[in-house]
């Protein structure tokens, strides 16, 4: 299909070159002259509406849709673009209400960090002083039974020794240790 219309295309240019080499120079110019040029016109753009309307179509409705979405997208960017300025525009002039918000926030943040901190150091330092206090008694009753059982072994010790030094309280002693026992 391409191919016979170029050689349609360069036949109807072609016809046109050999009728104005045939007619030559010196005739009168008339009207008639440019009918052929017409017709030639006519036909060329007649062939170039006919094989470019389709993709010329194409193209600019391609682009009307690019068109429409980047409009589409612009639209949307400014109506964030407000929002955020009246925001900001907002904020601006509330700027020094926020800051002295801000302040007292910071001040009651600062006062609430003290009295915690406080009473945590408190509640340490009274843990640590009963964990002291613990571990002073816990020593202290160890120490205590270390001694008692000291005393009772050196008591035990010396009866034993003065019950060995002298037969008659062996005697007496291992008496009373049987009659214990039944």
């Amino acid at each position: 299909m391409k191919v016979k219309a170029f050689y349609s295309f360069m036949f109807i240019i072609m016809s046109n070159v050999a009728m104005a080499a045939s007619e030559g120079a010196h005739h009168e110019p008339s009207i008639k002259d440019l009918m052929y040029p017409a017709i030639n016109f006519i036909v060329l753009v007649g062939f170039l509406v006919w094989k470019l309307k389709g993709p010329m179509k194409d193209m600019f409705d391609k682009k009307s849709a690019d068109i429409q979405s980047l409009m589409t997208s612009a639209a949307q960017k400014n109506k964030d673009a407000e929002e955020k300025l009246k925001t900001l525009q907002a904020k601006m002039a509330n700027l020094p209400s926020e800051l002295s918000k801000i302040q007292k926030d910071y001040e009651s943040d600062v006062a609430n960090f003290i009295t915690t901190q406080s009473e945590e150091t408190q509640s340490v330092i009274a843990r640590a002083k009963r964990d002291y206090e613990n571990k002073i008694e816990g020593e202290k009753n160890e120490l205590v039974e270390k001694l008692n059982e000291d005393l009772l072994n050196s008591v035990i010790a010396k009866t034993q020794q003065t019950i060995n030094g002298s037969g008659d309280m062996k005697k007496n002693a291992t008496s009373k240790i049987v009659s214990a026992l039944r």
